[in-house]
């Protein structure tokens, strides 16, 4: 439920890809790098993922747990949310 949830919210991201359909706990999603920085920054943990062919964008593997809260995931999409529109009113 909590993957899900973290897609669903992703997904409404600017710059964010999710690279492949959620079927369990992972996720592997694609964005600038910037963001990804200013999250480790923030404290969030993750991996970092070799991209597959094709795809030039940073890729990061997500992990929900039996024990992720619905405010653990609120907090990761609003921590992105912010530095995704930061980035992006930037560039405009």
């Amino acid at each position: 439920a909590m993957a899900s949830r973290l897609a669903r919210g992703l997904q409404a991201l600017p710059g964010v890809r999710l690279l492949y359909e959620v079927e369990a706990n992972e996720l592997f999603v694609s964005m600038p790098e910037a963001a990804i920085a200013a999250l480790l920054q923030e404290g969030y943990s993750f991996y970092r993922w070799p991209a597959p062919p094709g795809v030039e964008t940073r890729m990061i593997r997500l992990l929900t747990a039996w024990s992720t809260r619905e405010a653990d995931v609120d907090g990761l999409l609003a921590a992105a949310g912010r530095h995704l529109m930061a980035q992006a009113a930037q560039a405009a």
